[in-house]
């Protein structure tokens, strides 16, 4: 009946079951409208039958919780009142305050395993028999041409550009692992476990989330903190993502660890990867108890049930990540690369005499504090663009010149394990690339924070890496 009375007098664009439903449930704003809509005549009819059913939206909140109940009821298996399900079992380890943190722990040394046991044959195969063998082809191909030509594209496109492609095996394997905790429901288990460790750096399970992000990627990270409410958890997060080793750098870290340590290459990256952790946690407490004065945010949150992995979703994230990767390399790096060895390789062929050489000489003093020489630190410079050219800088600048082995061949020859591992703890700390930059200047909507982020990593890296060249030379590890 109240429909019929509305019927034609209300706006077009508005439907005229949920005017009559609205009206009946005692919406201020539409009521006062619907005055505007209707006659005289015809409001006195409306009112009447209102006031006559003023309890008319317990009716309705009644029939939509009745469609929830049957929604729920189609969607849902519950669980006999009593048994104690696989995803209970499961917990009592997942989400312990001791257990579960050393859960965590081991399965970041899964996937170091995994990523040197499986991915880093298959990486060295791809260095030795696919960019070595390209980089030869093409400088025989090349004979005839210019010198500088063959040089640009066999060791600026292929030894820089080129060296990023051996990565792939290495993101495969960390993407689908990712993936894999991800679709399982243990992802959330470690926020759950992490909200202890996170509220003592001012923060909730909530920012974990975020910077969990970052190991696949920092610019997503600071992006994720849109998801944190208070202002100051969201800013300190913020700062705290880069800290986070993205996939990026755990690249460069797979494939520089097996070079300078061997063997022992999987317990070095663990190693450095929880160094990464605890300095995070270092600077968490400090900026939280200087900067933010010890403010603390409540969490809640709903864990999910355990249930099998999906395939294609696992694929479509793996393939997705990894394709990003590769449009990268493809782009960025490959400008990168090729500015790196022109500058390298001008004014004159030598590339002690070059003008990338002069630049990094410059910084001779600061290097030498932490066991590097100007190639090195030239590689760090580098990889502000973005951490993959650390790799492909080292591949121009210690390839030049050599025969036999490559970038491996010429790294294990000439950088001892003190600076190797000064220079890894560095590339770890340091600033991140100028995208996660950009972001944190958008999220934050200042460059003052934005220049204290870019300072305060700065600072962090650089006396990290002089503490363990420093400490490795006392250990006796310096030659």
């Amino acid at each position: 009946m109240l429909r019929a009375w509305i019927a034609g007098a209300i706006p077009p664009e508005l439907p005229e079951e949920w005017v009559a439903l609205k009206l009946l449930e005692g919406d201020e704003e539409v009521t006062t409208r619907a005055r505007g809509w209707l006659s005289d005549a015809v409001w006195q009819q409306v009112a009447g039958l209102l006031k006559a059913h003023e309890d008319a939206i317990l009716d309705i909140a009644s029939g939509r919780y009745e469609w929830i109940s049957r929604m729920v009821r189609a969607a849902i298996i519950q669980p006999p009142l009593g048994q104690i399900s696989l995803t209970d079992r499961l917990d009592k380890i997942a989400v312990h305050p001791l257990w579960g943190l050393l859960l965590i722990l081991v399965m970041f040394g899964v996937v170091f395993w995994v990523t040197f046991e499986v991915a880093a044959p298959i990486q060295n195969w791809l260095d030795v028999t696919l960019i070595e063998r390209l980089s030869g082809w093409l400088k025989s191909a090349l004979a005839e041409q210019p010198p500088w030509l063959s040089g640009l594209l066999a060791d600026g496109v292929i030894g820089g550009a080129g060296l990023v492609i051996t990565f792939v095996p290495i993101l495969l394997i960390f993407f689908t692992v990712l993936g894999l905790l991800e679709d399982t429901g243990y992802l959330a288990r470690v926020a759950y476990v992490m909200d202890r460790f996170m509220h003592l750096l001012g923060l909730h399970g909530k920012s974990f989330l975020p910077l969990f992000l970052g190991f696949g990627c920092n610019v997503p990270a600071v992006m994720g903190t849109r998801v944190i409410e208070s202002h100051s958890g969201r800013l300190l997060t913020i700062l705290l993502a880069p800290l986070v080793p993205c996939s990026a750098r755990l690249v460069v870290l797979a494939f520089l660890t097996p070079v300078f340590f061997g063997q022992h290459a999987m317990f070095v990256a663990w190693g450095l990867v929880l160094v990464n952790l605890v300095i995070l946690a270092i600077v968490g407490v400090v900026l939280n108890r200087t900067l933010f004065r010890g403010q603390h945010a409540a969490f809640i949150m709903e864990l999910p049930l355990y249930h099998l992995p999906n395939a294609r979703t696992i694929g479509l994230f793996v393939w997705h990540n990894t394709w990003a990767f590769l449009q990268r390399a493809g782009t960025l790096i490959l400008m990168v690369s090729i500015v790196v060895w022109v500058l390298s390789n001008f004014p004159t062929a030598d590339v002690e005499q070059s003008y990338l050489a002069r630049f990094g000489r410059s910084l001779t003093p600061l290097g030498e504090l932490m066991g590097m020489d100007w190639r090195m630190i030239v590689a760090l410079l580098s990889s502000f663009i973005a951490k993959e050219n650390a790799i492909a800088t080292l591949g121009i600048l210690y390839s030049a010149g050599v025969e036999g082995g490559g970038l491996v061949a010429a790294l294990a020859r000439q950088v001892s394990p003190a600076t190797a591992l000064a220079f890894l703890t560095t590339t770890m700390l340091f600033i991140p690339c100028v995208a996660t930059v950009a972001v944190i200047r958008q999220e934050t909507g200042s460059w003052r924070w934005t220049l204290f982020s870019v300072a305060l990593l700065l600072a962090i890296a650089m006396s990290a890496g002089i503490v363990v060249y420093q400490g490795g030379r006392w250990l006796g590890l310096g030659v």
